[in-house]
């Protein structure tokens, strides 16, 4: 897949190929999207700009430049808004406009309330899309297209009943000035990047994961799309627009690393919110960004799928999975904002869910779960749960000190620790889970969560068997194969871990290489996706993804760091 730009607020996002817009979900990230060409070429739904493009780029991050032969074109998402503004500066220029809801199940009627305002409604419910054009002079040719000249605006916001039309609210004399919002969500964006003036790749990483914050509670997502395919073609598709505790906690790590305190604070306090007394802490690998619990997992039979790559999924079956790793990452970002801010009075606030997570974990380790990986239909003891369990109870601990309380979990951590090494080695490194044969790539994050550090014999050998089994073309696999057959293609997160690695082990120079070689097929966006295609050099996967963003700027801290 081609690197395309993405603006996002915090509410949903949108993905912009050339000057159409190719999939924007409304009124959230989970919602159908009004616009989901990326996913079907002819019945999807855009919203385009008959122009040629000269050139794209950031104006700062979540805020694209587009320039056209005809002058240019400017896109955000306004702070505070289900809503998408278009700023375009043209002699003329004709636009079209066609939505679709329930996933492009039903094209959006439209209902021309003048020449400068539509509303497209959904024929099936109160819903509708509400489009302006604010322009000096408008004309329209058709019910769905119009001749646009001059300076202006493009305003189209998602209304889920009529009481909420903006139409209906400037009829009443109120004021909804489009201009002074693109202008001060430009500035929002502007102000957001103080902390992060260490080159694009950084300032984008940090202006994509503060984008995919949902602004209301916190909540992350992995991703703001869904099924776009890991293997053309093939059925490895998932939705990834939940709110991942893992994923989630990478970023909150990231975001503490940039400096952003409150945001990563924020999306603590949301998982915080979620910890469960009676069962496992967190029930769910991953929740809703209202922190419901998820949807579950259907196809959407008539979308053609990206590049015909079948099935649509939306929502996703690992909700309903046992994953043992979670609380560890999460514990560990808990950790870190403390030692960052030694905020002792919140930690004390919270010292009955970090008490109820370590004594859950100390109890249930011997648990078998689905793994970082999220295989289906199988589960095993695999040691990078295990090792994350161990986190979580050395994270536990170290809090507990610091706010004077004694660490209960020592001789459990020692006994895990000791498991791990009896039953999850072979030939003096680790192994993918007790029994296996293979080491998997989630290993390489042992030395980053310092269960072992990265100099140690048995990491080494570890280090050594999956650079030879695992990478390709300078890229890693997350492993060699799972239930639904050969992993083909390497991943980003799993070659950030090996950058990091490398790192550690004072190999700058490699470190920096295998960085520059993951961004490359962004081709100057620094949008990362899921995977790379090595034959192609591109993307592939759902896109952009967080915790591969987050490793970005984790990575990219670290060399700073190393180079003061």
């Amino acid at each position: 897949m081609k690197p395309l730009p993405a603006v996002n607020n915090g509410f949903s996002g949108a993905l912009i190929d050339g000057t159409e817009i190719v999939w924007l979900p409304l009124p959230r990230y989970d919602s159908s999207p009004v616009f989901a060409k990326l996913l079907d070429y002819d019945q999807g739904g855009t919203l385009s700009v008959d122009a040629k493009v000269l050139s794209q780029r950031y104006i700062v991050p979540n805020v694209l430049l587009t320039k056209i032969e005809q002058g240019e074109i400017v896109d955000l998402m306004p702070q505070g808004e289900h809503a998408l503004i278009r700023k375009i500066v043209c002699e003329r220029l004709k636009v079209f406009v066609q939505p679709t809801f329930n996933y492009a199940l039903y094209k959006a009627v439209p209902k021309v309330l003048d020449e400068r305002v539509v509303q497209f409604q959904n024929p099936q419910s109160s819903e509708s899309i509400e489009v302006i054009f604010d322009f000096p002079s408008v004309r329209r040719l058709s019910k769905t297209t119009w001749e646009v000249q001059g300076s202006g605006y493009i305003y189209l916001t998602h209304i889920p009943d009529e009481r909420f039309s903006v139409v209906k609210k400037l009829s009443a004399g109120l004021k909804h000035d489009i201009q002074s919002g693109f202008e001060k969500t430009l500035k929002y964006w502007k102000n957001k990047m103080r902390f992060s003036q260490n080159g694009d790749a950084y300032s984008t990483s940090v202006g994509v994961l503060l984008g995919l914050l949902f602004q209301p509670t916190g909540a992350v997502v992995a991703s703001p799309t869904t099924s776009l395919p890991e293997v053309e073609g093939g059925e490895r598709n998932w939705d990834y627009r939940f709110a991942w505790v893992r994923d989630s906690s990478i970023v909150a790590e990231a975001l503490l690393s940039a400096g952003y305190i409150v945001e990563a604070r924020k999306i603590i306090e949301f998982f915080l919110g979620l910890v469960s007394f009676t069962d496992k802490p967190f029930r769910y690998p991953l929740y809703r960004v209202d922190g419901t619990y998820p949807p579950p997992e259907r196809e959407i039979e008539w979308l053609s799928g990206y590049s015909n790559s079948k099935p649509v999924r939306v929502g996703n079956a690992a909700a309903g999975q046992t994953q043992l790793d979670i609380e560890g990452f999460f514990m560990n970002a808990l950790y870190k904002y403390y030692e960052l801010t030694r905020d002792s009075v919140f930690i004390k606030e919270n010292l009955d869910a970090i008490e109820h997570i370590a004594n859950w974990e100390a109890k249930n380790w011997m648990l078998k779960d689905a793994s970082i990986w999220e295989e289906r239909g199988v589960e095993r003891h695999h040691t990078h749960s295990k090792a994350m369990v161990w986190v979580s109870l050395d994270r536990a601990g170290k809090l507990f000190s610091a706010i004077g309380e004694d660490d209960p979990w020592q001789e459990e951590r020692s006994k895990l620790r000791e498991w791990i090494f009896e039953n999850c080695t072979k030939d003096g490194r680790f192994v993918r889970y007790a029994g296996s044969f293979e080491s998997d790539a989630a290993l390489l994050s042992l030395p980053l969560y310092e269960f072992i550090d990265a100099k140690s014999e048995p990491f080494l050998k570890t280090f050594e068997h999956i650079t030879q089994t695992l990478c390709v073309d300078g890229f890693v696999k997350r492993y060699t194969a799972d239930f639904l057959g050969e992993a083909k293609h390497p991943f980003t997160l799993t070659t950030l871990w090996y950058a990091r690695v490398l790192i550690r082990l004072g190999k700058t120079k490699e470190a920096i290489e295998t960085i520059e070689r993951v961004l490359k097929p962004s081709k100057g966006l620094y949008l990362v996706g899921e995977h790379v295609d090595v034959h192609t050099g591109e993307y592939t996967g759902n896109y952009p993804q967080a915790f591969s963003q987050a490793n970005v700027v984790l990575a990219l801290d670290e060399l700073r760091r190393l180079a003061r």
